[in-house]
């Protein structure tokens, strides 16, 4: 009797493993095959840029079967998201951080690391751009409050003439470069025109009037000590108001930081020395006389 209550106990207790084992077999063979289709979805995801999406099937992943590349790609995307965030709220440095941390994640997917050295150089070229236009804009106002207003129009004009000035990255730098703008007079009219079509229009009665004001000397640049002023004449080609502004840039990029004092003269002088010498890139000494 007791032999027999044994084997039925051993029996029984051999089924009830058997049993375990069969689940727990089928529940890892489920887990492997979450996995394996939200690895697909995630990568999927990454392929289409939709690094959101792709966070949350990556997580799914980890969560079926923890792996380092489930693991290690779950980081990335969140990363990537994270830095897209901060650029969108213009915060750049952070951004770059969390750039740099899925660029260099090891054991990640290969389509987000490409991507995250491309937004970090783009990161940088933001960067770059919003400290030219911050100090263009620093500049106007030094140029404003000089009484050059001109110059401070051409430096303005250069911040919110930019492709993409109005975007989310820079909107807030083209606001003040288009407020300052907006306080500036209109631009003035040539004076040396101005005389010569009333001279051209006037009947041969003006010629007294003429010869009675012979010593009226307020067009002459010299009259008012302007001796040096330089012709925009540079090579056979005309320097506009734009390569002026060009140029000022230039400085700007090459970290002078008295541009703001630099004068037309200065800059037309640069650009024809510079001219001279077969560049189209000015340089601080090419404002010297030679």
């Amino acid at each position: 009797m007791k032999k027999a209550l044994l084997l039925a106990t051993t029996g029984l207790a051999l089924i009830l493993a058997g049993c375990s084992n069969s689940a727990s077999s089928s529940k890892s063979s489920d887990n492997i095959s979450t996995y394996k289709t939200e690895m697909t979805k995630g990568n999927d995801a990454v392929n289409d840029e939709n690094y959101s999406k792709a966070e949350g099937h990556f997580e799914s992943a980890v969560k079926a079967k923890k792996t380092d590349k489930a693991s290690a790609s779950e980081k990335q995307a969140r990363n990537l998201v994270k830095a897209k965030k901060l650029m969108n709220q213009r915060q750049f440095s952070d951004a770059k951080d969390a750039l740099t941390t899925a660029k260099e994640q090891e054991n990640g997917n290969k389509k987000m690391t490409s991507k995250a050295k491309s937004m970090l150089t783009q990161v940088a070229k933001i960067q770059k751009n919003r400290n030219n236009f911050k100090l263009d804009i620093k500049n106007a106002k030094s140029m404003i409050k000089a009484g050059s207003n001109d110059q401070a129009r051409s430096l303005l004009e250069q911040v919110t003439n930019f492709k993409g000035v109005k975007g989310k990255y820079y909107s807030d730098l083209y606001t003040q470069a288009k407020t300052l703008l907006d306080t500036l007079p209109a631009a003035a009219v040539n004076a040396t025109d101005e005389t010569k079509t009333d001279t051209d229009t006037t009947d041969n009665s003006s010629d007294n009037k003429t010869d009675a004001n012979s010593d009226d000397q307020s067009n002459n640049p010299a009259a008012k000590g302007d001796f040096d002023i330089e012709s925009r004449k540079g090579q056979g080609k005309e320097i506009t108001d734009a390569d002026i502004a060009k140029a000022r840039q230039q400085l700007t990029d090459q970290g002078v930081k008295t541009v703001g004092a630099w004068s037309d003269n200065d800059i037309i002088r640069a650009i024809k020395n510079a001219r001279a010498d077969g560049r189209d890139t000015i340089q601080p000494s090419d404002a010297k006389i030679r």
